[in-house]
């Protein structure tokens, strides 16, 4: 009988040390082969000054521009960041390289009844472009990650990029939304950031990040939120090429 229970703490020891093994496997392979979503953040997120500033990301390149040596890109961002009255003569996109590109109002075009702008600019350098999600595959609970340059404040004296990290919390029904905002999640983006991607684990874009709620007895954010990018797509008839799946 003793012999009987050796044997079975020996099988049950090596069981737990496999499954260990399986484990701290799987987390190396998990590293190794899932993208690094803040360098891919980095890569694509751009920043817009003008008379009002805020965030944009790249999501296609539509080959050669003025210049067999230029390459058109269109830039996604928020509506409210680039609708001022009076009309601004041009704005201004700042890539990661930090090159600044010259976009005149001609050049912006609003996408449907959304909240959702598109730039373009023209470069002879090359860029990469945001790979599109599946938003509509979003759950509660899923990580999000939301970058774009916050605006100067007391602690931060000048614009700086943020990447930022939560949850989807909700989404707002059809029936109720406001300018295409449906998704709803824990990141406490800050002014600036309006127009920035919101990317899932794999950093596929699956959003633009926009509007703040705020607490009126506090003065603190309670939640914040973007437009799917299902929304987009289905408003512009426009597919972006580069999709990651």
């Amino acid at each position: 009988m003793k012999l009987r229970q050796n044997n079975l703490t020996s099988w049950v020891v090596n069981i737990i040390t496999i499954v260990a093994a399986g484990v701290f496997i799987s987390r190396i392979l998990w590293q190794i082969l899932m993208p690094n979503v803040s360098e891919i953040a980095k890569t694509v997120t751009v920043r817009i000054d003008g008379a009002n500033s805020g965030s944009g990301v790249i999501i296609e390149d539509r080959g050669v521009g003025a210049s067999p040596q230029e390459h058109r890109y269109i830039v996604l961002s928020n509506w409210h960041v680039v609708s001022l009255m009076p009309t601004p003569k041009s704005f201004t996109i700042r890539t990661r390289d930090g090159q600044k590109h010259l976009v005149p109002t001609s050049k912006i075009v609003r996408v449907g009844k959304l909240d959702l702008a598109i730039l373009e600019f023209q470069s002879r350098y090359r860029y990469p472009v945001a790979a599109i999600g599946n938003s509509d595959k979003l759950t509660e609970g899923e990580t999000l990650y939301v970058s774009g340059w916050a605006d100067p404040s007391p602690t931060l004296p000048t614009r700086t990029y943020q990447f930022l990290v939560g949850n989807l919390s909700g989404r707002i029904d059809r029936q109720h939304e406001r300018d295409g905002y449906t998704l709803i999640y824990t990141v406490n983006a800050l002014p600036g950031m309006s127009g920035g991607p919101v990317l899932d684990s794999r950093g596929n874009l699956v959003g633009i990040n926009g509007r703040a709620t705020v607490d009126l007895r506090t003065g603190t954010v309670s939640s914040v939120l973007g437009i799917d990018i299902s929304r987009y797509l289905r408003a512009s008839g426009n597919l972006p090429r580069h999709n990651r799946q």
